[in-house]
């Protein structure tokens, strides 16, 4: 069912319900991201000066410096490239109504949806989204490391707990818009998000990956709430 659920959402891809919030939201994750990018480097430079100042044998002309500042920088990118993932579906939430309607009025007209949060409600959810992220992600940053000498534990890793939680973010984003009577179901949704954050890599796609993931689970709960009903 899930690769039904992303197949419609593909198909809406050419509307442009989708394309305004994906622009919005592409624009202010980039500026956020790039803030952090810049202060993130200057930290991270200055911390790793101090960790490697213990290290006598690693002086400032060491190829093996070098080498351990390659790796490490290529370790933090390619983290930070699926944090910029959470930045981006975390603005997303603020335009998401858009996309949730658009779906609604396609596909399932028959269902009426519960009025849109307002801003600052929005607001909250998309900090909080960032913040757990970003917590989240630090926290399972050595078992990321570790993992990337263990190829692809790493990235599986990576993909499964953002997986994670897009699905769980976009799971609640979506329950605010649907009065469900069977309130007490506890699908998980980490195998849409893992999609999700596999389509994330791939370019271009990447800035559709949370719409598409908030379509595809969007399909997912109405398909719940009418066996409910």
């Amino acid at each position: 069912m899930m690769i039904k659920d992303y197949r419609l959402a593909f198909e809406q891809l050419k509307e442009g319900s989708f394309w305004k919030p994906v622009i919005w939201s592409s624009i202010f994750s980039s500026l956020t991201f790039l803030i952090f990018l810049i202060v993130g480097i200057s930290l991270g430079g200055i911390l790793f000066d101090w960790l490697l100042s213990y290290f006598e044998f690693l002086d400032q002309n060491s190829w093996l410096r070098w080498i351990v500042q390659i790796i490490v920088v290529s370790l933090i990118l390619l983290i930070g490239f699926f944090f910029y993932g959470s930045i981006h579906a975390a603005f997303l939430g603020l335009f998401i109504d858009q996309v949730i309607e658009s779906i609604q009025e396609k596909y399932y007209p028959e269902v009426e949806l519960l009025p849109a949060p307002t801003f600052v409600p929005s607001c909250l959810i998309s900090i909080r989204f960032i913040i757990l992220a970003s917590l989240v992600n630090l926290l399972a940053l050595p078992i990321y490391l570790i993992g990337w000498f263990f190829p692809p534990l790493g990235f599986a890793l990576q993909v499964l707990v953002n997986g994670f939680l897009l699905g769980k973010e976009f799971k609640g984003i979506i329950k605010t818009r649907i009065q469900n009577p069977n309130t007490n179901h506890n699908q998980s949704y980490t195998l849409y998000g893992s999609l999700g954050a596999l389509i994330w890599i791939i370019p271009f796609l990447n800035f559709f990956s949370p719409v598409l993931i908030c379509a595809a689970i969007f399909h997912a709960e109405i398909r719940t709430l009418k066996k409910s009903i």
